[in-house]
């Protein structure tokens, strides 16, 4: 009886390790919450570009807002729009990034919306944007956290030491109505070494043998 119950504390020890060797970091986005812009309502949103406006939740009320904020963005589809931002962050090699926010159909509540990871080949030069990773979610009346897009860098690689540019619409989406999204948001995750990953087991196997014979 002794053994059992020192075997699920282990276990749990096994898990928050195995938990520890990766560690999610927040990219901070500029005005990823489209709260903070410089024009009036429908004009365009600070930080993203070079399509894409801003409106008030309160005129354009949806299921799921209630934790969105005053405002939300929008884009058209049907013109084949894109919204983006040249984040600061450089690429690092072996790391998991990821670029999501809450999204809804738009005027006729239905509708895609592509999130896109790339690169600029030119520091500070959004027009050089290469795409390397897209992810479309298809979207309806709700505003819905979707789960966006990842990508993972390898050793090396044409988009390591560039900057992160972060991107909805791929520019031709087609369509005939408009997308809208909010609480944009982005994070990096280092991928663990095979060999951290290695230690980390054996030493928590080790663990739970210790703690068995206790």
């Amino acid at each position: 009886m002794e053994n059992r119950r020192l075997f699920v504390p282990s276990a749990l020890l096994v898990l928050a390790l195995a938990q520890s060797s990766s560690a999610q970091t927040m990219i901070s986005l500029t005005n990823g919450d489209i709260e903070n812009n410089t024009t009036g309502q429908f004009g365009s949103i600070a930080g993203w570009g070079p399509n894409g406006g801003w409106a008030a939740h309160s005129g354009f009320a949806r299921p799921g807002n209630e934790t969105l904020g005053a405002n939300f963005g929008f884009y058209s589809a049907g013109l084949t729009e894109t919204v983006s931002q040249l984040s600061t962050h450089t690429m690092l090699p072996n790391t998991t990034y990821r670029f999501w926010s809450f999204a809804q159909g738009g005027g006729d509540d239905t509708g895609t919306i592509p999130y896109v990871i790339g690169y600029a080949t030119w520091a500070g030069d959004i027009s050089t944007f290469v795409p390397l990773a897209t992810q479309t979610a298809v979207v309806g009346n709700a505003w819905v956290e979707q789960a966006g897009v990842t990508y993972t860098t390898g050793d090396s690689g044409a988009e390591i030491g560039n900057q992160i540019i972060f991107r909805l619409g791929s520019g031709a989406d087609g369509g005939v109505s408009d997308v809208w999204f909010d609480n944009l948001q982005a994070s990096y995750d280092p991928v663990p070494e095979p060999a951290t990953m290695a230690t980390l087991g054996l030493g928590a196997l080790a663990l739970l043998r210790k703690r068995r014979k206790v």
